[in-house]
């Protein structure tokens, strides 16, 4: 979306319009990969995101929902963006339609925006439904974990362990958390899929410490539930920017 004015430079959709898109087909991810400029923090262009471009997006009656992926402990090779400018859009035509618009009318927009940071060129994942839908909330931790797979292993694979993992990690806690896989579309590789595990900060919390105490794997092995790849975690802070 930013192509030709970021310098061609990824939770999610309000549970209802996930639920309708996530269980058939696949989402489209863009994910813009930024750094911040000097003397710039990421409040700063959270605030701006969610004010003027935001009002942007209103105003043209965009059908997408906006993110903007904080990196907290982000491993090598990913770890030299501060954040990821990160759009869904529900199909291709919504996303050439914001494109369009984006191009011809936001100047002023992008120009906000470049004053905060600068970003690499536009990536799209499709995104598929691994598990419940992530609680709407201002902010939240969010897991990502850049994964190959095993050998004769499928995406198929990973999204059947994926949602049994997320069944079993809320069966234990007293809350809810969400689940998504993102899988390599147009201008990224290096990887088969990036799973991800978002909510409320509470939840999040209760399932990390299953982790961290060794309940969660003891749980998984109970299951029958093995990963078909080989993972690298990374921890990002969410900010909602719009949500429909």
């Amino acid at each position: 979306m930013f192509k030709k004015i970021l310098t061609i430079s990824s939770i999610l959709l309000s549970t209802s319009v996930l639920a309708a898109h996530h269980e058939e087909t696949p989402m489209i991810a863009e994910i813009y990969e930024c750094s911040l400029n000097e003397g710039v923090m990421v409040s700063d262009l959270v605030d701006f995101a969610r004010s003027d471009f935001k009002a942007f997006a209103d105003a043209n009656s965009f059908a997408m929902n906006t993110f903007i992926w904080e990196a907290v402990a982000v491993s090598p090779p990913y770890d030299e963006p501060d954040l990821r400018w990160v759009n869904y859009f529900p199909t291709w035509g919504d996303y050439f339609a914001s494109e369009e618009a984006w191009r011809t009318t936001a100047q002023d927009v992008a120009a906000g925006i470049f004053e905060r940071v600068s970003c690499s060129k536009a990536r799209t994942l499709a995104v598929h439904n691994a598990g419940a839908q992530p609680a709407a909330s201002q902010e939240k931790p969010l897991i990502a974990m850049v994964c190959n797979l095993d050998e004769g292993k499928t995406i198929q694979d990973a999204l059947a362990y994926r949602k049994g993992v997320n069944k079993m990690a809320n069966d234990m806690i007293d809350g809810s958390v969400g689940s998504a896989i993102f899988t390599p579309a147009l201008g990224i590789t290096g990887f088969d899929y990036v799973a991800m595990v978002s909510g409320k900060t509470a939840d999040m919390v209760a399932v990390m410490d299953n982790v961290r105490s060794g309940k969660a794997a003891k749980a998984m092995q109970k299951a029958g539930l093995e990963n078909p790849a080989q993972c690298i975690t990374d921890l990002h802070r969410s900010h909602l920017v719009i949500s429909r």
